[in-house]
């Protein structure tokens, strides 16, 4: 038996996992598109996902995680 509160903690996280598209990516990290994807052939950004035949998208908890975790620079 589902209750109210299994219920709202299955839809705050999967809320997390909804699907960023490059332009909302590149103003939550401020980079441009080709330093994403030139981030992403170097294995130091997430992987994009294909939602469609002509649209791809990046997790938001993957693009948050990799902004806290990335390390600052000049330092």
């Amino acid at each position: 038996m589902t209750t109210d509160q299994d219920v709202s903690t299955t839809a705050s996280s999967a809320s997390d996992d909804i699907f960023w598209s490059l332009k909302t990516v590149r103003q939550k990290t401020g980079l441009s598109s080709a330093t994403i994807y030139r981030y992403m052939a170097l294995d130091l950004f997430p992987a994009r996902r294909k939602l469609g035949p002509n649209r791809v998208g990046w997790l938001a908890s993957e693009v948050k995680a990799w902004g806290e975790n990335r390390p600052e620079l000049g330092k």
